[in-house]
């Protein structure tokens, strides 16, 4: 009985983070609400903070799992610094509740969202593996391992505060500025 237990205080979990990611997106951390999150979760107020805490680390956990999973979905590669940029854009572009997430992070909370102790493990291995990059000269050393690490999440997020790509040939030619401007900037 107890499996069963584990199984729906996971679903309830999973249900509060999905309504919180939605809800956290739209109106950011100031202007979320606990009480929309809670009906859209289907569960009371007071079970949220049973599970969260506050206001506060159900955002963290939101934004944390969003990151988490977007890193899980491809793997960093220095020596496909562009291909990783232009893969980063796309899915940025099919997640838009991520970028507007770390949007929001950094306007409200003025952090950094590669600081997230979630993400530590994921951040170390990019910066190591550019610093050997580097030292085989496979990447420019102009810049510091961190440095190449958040000019290509900057450039991946080039377009993300404009109007969305009107067609797929507007999508390939935002992708393929974005790649060269990584290559030209970055790479020997």
């Amino acid at each position: 009985m107890q499996t069963g237990s584990k199984r729906n205080a996971e679903l309830t979990r999973q249900k509060l983070l999905a309504a919180a990611t939605e809800e956290f997106a739209a109106n950011g951390l100031a202007g979320g609400r606990i009480d929309r999150i809670a009906a859209a979760a289907g569960i009371s107020k007071p079970m949220l903070y049973a599970y969260f805490g506050d206001k506060e680390a159900l955002f963290a956990a939101a934004l944390a799992q969003e990151v988490m999973a977007a890193t899980s979905r491809d793997r960093f590669d220095p020596d496909d610094l562009e291909g990783y940029a232009g893969r980063t854009y796309d899915l940025l572009v099919e997640r838009p509740r991520l970028w507007r997430l770390l949007a929001w992070h950094h306007l409200e909370r003025g952090l950094d969202v590669l600081m997230l102790p979630e993400g530590q493990d994921i951040l170390r291995d990019k910066r190591d593996a550019i610093a050997a990059a580097q030292a085989d000269g496979r990447i420019t050393s102009e810049f510091e391992p961190m440095e190449v690490v958040r000019l290509v999440a900057a450039l991946s997020q080039l377009w993300c505060m404009a109007e969305p790509a009107r067609d797929d040939v507007e999508h390939r030619a935002r992708r393929a500025t974005i790649k060269r401007a990584v290559a030209r900037l970055l790479l020997k």
